[in-house]
């Protein structure tokens, strides 16, 4: 048997002997040289034999465009020499050298065990070993750069772009560093080698994103030196007797970095937007954190948050692009054991309410849509109530009343106000119009039956005026006759309307419901009633900040925020408090909670039946409104004596 030893790398002085296989002993049949040999000039190689073991007929019949190049072979000559000379003085420099450098990597690294997990190597060809757990890096996009491998990369541009240091990640291994500095390196800057990367790792420490990855997008900060480091942090592992769920992430905007990484707030809108092009472009979806909930009858349920790493604006730009790396998410989720997934904010919007999903998966789908209908509307008539307005006096507004939250909303609503206005999509007008029809159909079906039932409905109410007329349709007639049967009522004077005109409803609203996909704010403050209530169920938010500064009269309220059973700890804050999220994702646990895998909330249309039942389940394991918030922070409890003094008596 042949041993065939390659030293392109190793060989002439890096190891601090001739070849690294000196130090072992060992004598190869073949010894394969190159790099080094050109002194950093000109490239050349040469395979060295022994005797024994070369052929003259392959000499013979081998042949290399730049075989026996005099030049190349006068440089590696030359180098040759300079190692040789004063008995390999310079090996022995190379010997003297690494040591100090490897002692000095060793000590960073004893200092932050937790990042640095070895070093290794001989003479001046070193190896860092960095971690590619998450585990050191909690609440911080750090962590999920090591658990996909791309630290090792950043760690080598930083070094080389901010630090001035040129160091390498190995080919094969995606988690360490090559330290291969120039064989006549100098103490001076052996220390500056050190210094790079103590600070390089004590800013890894630090979990300061912003700062690593500055250089990327113009920013230049020092990282926190009073920011202590975090221990790791224990994984929730699932158990046997857990339902299974993942839920589907992404941010709505740039600003969402921040809430998962509190590092990236120093971060401008347009630095972000840089950032999050780049990041989107190189990864793929990814786990964000993983959580355990226990609901108050002691079920469980383990799952996975995993993000999409798109913006809204990037998942509307190419559906096409987006359907497949949702389709990827869900596959990932299901790869690790999900047996229901949540679509969140427009990975559902994107999948026509996941429906086109369904050809590339056979895992269980949710959009949440149920119970954030469900939320969305308690928060509004509690909030109505609790400011005194008579509801059955009331006049509604929803606003994208043809897409799944507003239908589901409008039918909710209708049995409680006086009058009901459906705001469509301006963009379509004639289909906006034809779904709207279609909504107000179902309304009036819905009361109509609940009149049957003997349901009571308040004088002058929605569901009263149903009651009142007499020449409906029976429900054996076809949808045609029924909406040609409403827009003959909508043609008189109703307290029912359709319109896709947003300008002129919306100054009707005593009640406000906002859902629609729109990126844009959609409410200014010139198109509010005196003392109207909102309740803004878009990601993100349709409702303008200018709202906030310019009409103390108006109460603004996110809709479908939840507090989830015993607080759990769901791995990131999604910009809330620890133990809330979004009724989309409780929708989610609830149905892993109960081991219940089948579709829901699919598409546009949500029924009763499935309203109903998330209104059972929450009350059954837990959740409940989150208490009141708008424009992300807790709601102040002295906005709801200053806006029942301003709104005075407009709701009559």
């Amino acid at each position: 048997m042949l041993t065939i030893f390659d030293e392109i790398q190793t060989g002439l002085g890096r190891t601090g002997t001739m070849f690294a296989c000196e130090r072992d002993l060992v004598t190869p049949d073949c010894l394969v040289v190159a790099k080094a040999l050109g002194g950093g000039l000109l490239p050349i190689g040469a395979v060295i034999c022994k005797e024994e073991v070369y052929s003259e007929d392959f000499g013979l019949k081998h042949s290399s465009t730049f075989a026996g190049n005099s030049l190349g072979c006068r440089v590696g000559l030359a180098v040759l020499g300079l190692l040789t000379a004063d008995d390999q003085r310079l090996l022995g420099e190379v010997r003297l050298k690494g040591a100090k450098l490897k002692e000095g990597l060793l000590a960073i690294a004893e200092r932050y065990p937790q990042i640095i997990k070895g070093v290794r190597g001989q003479g001046l060809m070193l190896g860092i070993e960095f971690t590619h757990s998450r585990a050191p890096f909690p609440h911080s996009l750090l962590g999920v750069m090591a658990e996909l491998e791309l630290l090792t990369p950043m760690v080598a541009s930083y070094l080389l772009n901010v630090e001035k240091v040129r160091v390498a990640p190995t080919l094969n291994g995606a988690s360490v560093i090559r330290v291969e500095p120039s064989l006549i390196i100098g103490e001076a800057q052996i220390e500056r080698v050190l210094d790079a990367v103590e600070k390089t790792t004590a800013m890894l420490a630090q979990r300061d994103t912003a700062a690593f990855l500055g250089h990327l997008i113009d920013y230049c900060s020092t990282y926190p030196k009073d920011r202590p480091q975090t221990l790791e942090v224990e994984k929730p592992q699932p158990r046997p007797e857990d339902g299974r769920f993942a839920f589907l992430v992404h941010p709505v905007d740039v600003n969402n970095y921040s809430e998962f990484d509190p590092s990236l707030e120093r971060l401008s809108e347009e630095q972000l937007a840089d950032l999050s092009s780049r990041w989107n472009d190189m990864v793929e979806p990814f786990v964000v954190s993983s959580s355990r909930i226990v609901d108050v009858q002691g079920q469980s349920a383990y799952g996975d948050f995993i993000c999409v790493p798109k913006t809204a604006q990037q998942l509307l730009a190419d559906p096409e692009e987006a359907l497949t790396e949702i389709a990827s998410a869900v596959q990932l989720a299901t790869d690790r054991g999900a047996r229901i997934v949540g679509l969140g904010a427009y990975t559902s919007v994107v999948t026509m309410g996941g429906r086109r999903l369904l050809p590339h998966t056979d895992v269980a789908l949710t959009t949440g849509n149920s119970y954030t209908v469900i939320s969305g509307v308690e928060a509004l008539l509690t909030a109505a109530r609790r400011l005194g307005v008579v509801l059955n006096q009331a006049t509604a507004v929803v606003l994208g009343a043809g897409g799944a939250i507003g239908k589901a909303s409008a039918l909710l609503l209708s049995e409680q106000v006086q009058r009901l206005i459906l705001v469509g999509n301006p963009s379509r007008p004639q289909k906006s119009e034809y779904r709207m029809l279609k909504v107000t159909v179902e309304i009036i079906e819905h009361l109509r039956e609940m009149g049957e039932s003997g349901h009571c409905f308040a004088p002058d109410s929605l569901g009263a005026w149903v009651q009142g007329l007499g020449d409906l349709p029976s429900r054996q007639d076809s949808l045609t006759t029924w909406t040609e049967y409403v827009r003959s009522l909508l043609q008189e004077p109703s307290p029912l309307e359709i319109t896709v005109n947003r300008r002129e409803a919306v100054p009707k609203a005593d009640l406000l419901m906002v859902a629609t996909s729109s990126l844009e704010p959609l409410i200014t403050p010139d198109l509010l009633k005196q003392g109207a209530i909102v309740c803004d169920m878009s990601r993100p938010s349709n409702v303008s900040k200018a709202v906030l500064r310019e009409r103390p009269d108006v109460l603004v309220m996110d809709g479908g925020i939840i507090a989830m059973p015993n607080s759990p700890d769901l791995g990131w804050s999604f910009g809330f408090e620890k133990g809330t999220g979004f009724a989309c994702m409780s929708e989610t646990i609830m149905l892993a909670l109960e081991k219940r895998y089948e579709h829901t909330s699919l598409g546009a249309d949500l029924n009763l039946q499935q309203l109903e039942l998330f209104r059972e389940l929450s009350a059954k394991q837990g959740f409940s409104l989150a208490g009141f918030r708008n424009f992300d922070r807790p709601l102040d409890p002295a906005v709801w004596d200053r806006v029942r003094a301003l709104k005075g008596n407009s709701t009559a």
